[in-house]
């Protein structure tokens, strides 16, 4: 899909290098640019795996070049520049005005590579009166609202299991526009500047909750519909001490639930909680299935189930634990490892 599109991706830690691997994912050639002898933070992060390699820098680096550039020097400067002379699109996450300060001014360079998409992804965009607020996705995700609408345990939430902010507000929204501003520069034959605000992400998710509290609908934590407050939508523990995921919010599947149980099922939480006490978790997943009803994974479970669609499995194989979603086109992309640091220099600054 994103085949001859060549992405050169500045950024370390989650959010950037997360969109660029969606987007080596559908096909198109990541350059990481890294810092000489440093490289990417989160080459230092643990999980580690048995070679001593960050896990989590091997799953969503997988597929990419590495290049080592000193930026803050003429030389590293003027192979980025040129390189840029080849890419489609140029992927940032630093504060703003540090791409400036490095010589390397998006405005400049929209006037000096004009079909350039240039994407940043901030905490707080471009403008605005956080903009130089330094940040993580914690405080994004608590200035959204997101971190309100869980359960409390002494009236603090709990904190949220994947970092949303990071992966959907900045991964997901930067990766959505990135591929918009590339079709949309088939049609006018120019580049754009991308400013890509994880908080404006996060709030974007948090839509539906913001427009009904605006309608006067106040919010119970951990009380409303989708978040605990509903019976038909929870989970369950089962006898095994495992736990089933209940949805089934259609009134089918409700009927459907008390087809397969045998017996009408109770709109009481305690209730549904004493009916699934009476099997295992497994047994529940396979015999209630057309009700809705899932197992609930752990994640040493993810690794070795079928995903139910005929294009893959997420599976770790000994030393090469390598994850990718099924809807990457390019079922080659799953076997890639990541790149060293500066492996790709003698090829990419010969050019």
């Amino acid at each position: 899909m994103l085949n001859e599109v060549r992405i050169v991706d500045l950024s370390r830690l989650l959010p950037g290098p997360m969109a660029s691997w969606y987007l080596r994912g559908m096909g198109a050639e990541v350059i990481k640019v890294e810092e000489p002898r440093i490289g990417d933070y989160l080459r230092f992060s643990p999980p580690f795996r048995t070679d001593g390699s960050s896990a989590w820098f091997s799953a969503i680096n997988a597929g990419k070049r590495s290049l080592a550039l000193d930026l803050k020097s003429d030389e590293g400067r003027g192979h980025l520049l040129r390189l840029l002379d080849s890419a489609d699109v140029l992927l940032e996450s630093f504060r703003p005005g540090v791409l400036a300060r490095l010589g390397l001014d998006p405005e400049q360079l929209r006037k000096s590579h004009p079909r350039l998409i240039i994407a940043s992804i901030t905490g707080f965009g471009q403008e605005g009166p956080r903009r130089s607020e330094p940040g993580h996705d914690l405080g994004y995700c608590a200035l959204a609202g997101a971190l309100s609408l869980s359960a409390r345990h002494e009236g603090c939430p709990d904190l949220p299991g994947l970092p949303i902010a990071d992966l959907a507000g900045g991964a997901l929204s930067a990766a959505m526009t990135i591929c918009a501003a590339l079709y949309a520069r088939e049609r006018s034959g120019h580049g754009r500047w991308l400013d890509i605000s994880m908080t404006d992400g996060v709030l974007a998710l948090m839509s539906p909750y913001l427009a009904g509290t605006a309608a006067g609908h106040s919010s119970k934590p951990g009380g409303d519909l989708l978040t605990g407050g509903w019976p038909r939508y929870g989970l369950y523990r089962c006898k095994d001490g495992k736990l089933i995921a209940l949805a089934a919010i259609e009134e089918q599947f409700w009927k459907a639930l008390s087809e397969l149980l045998g017996e009408p099922a109770p709109e009481d939480t305690t209730q549904l909680a004493e009916i699934f006490g009476r099997q295992t978790r497994d047994y529940w997943a396979e015999h209630l299935a057309p009700a809705c009803v899932t197992p609930l994974l752990e994640l040493e479970e993810v690794l070795h189930a079928p995903l139910h669609r005929s294009r893959g499995v997420l599976r770790g194989e000994g030393e090469d634990q390598r994850v990718a979603p099924t809807f990457f086109s390019d079922r080659e992309f799953v076997s890639l490892s990541a790149p060293e640091l500066g492996e790709a220099n003698s090829e990419l600054l010969a050019l």
